[in-house]
């Protein structure tokens, strides 16, 4: 159970930092907060295969 957490964990961080990285480099604007983005959404689409693949449950 404490391995499903630690899981869980790290996939928020990686969450958190790709979004802090989506608008530092400028791919999705301050307009886009609230909005639905393909951008973001493969970008977290791929953060989260790509920890899982390393890191199956």
């Amino acid at each position: 159970m404490h391995f499903d957490l630690v899981h869980a964990a790290v996939i928020v961080v990686a969450l958190v930092l790709t979004n802090i990285v989506l608008k530092a480099t400028g791919v999705v604007g301050d307009d886009d907060t609230h909005r639905w983005s393909w951008k973001r959404f493969l970008a977290y689409f791929v953060v989260v295969a790509v920890i899982n693949i390393v890191w199956p449950m």
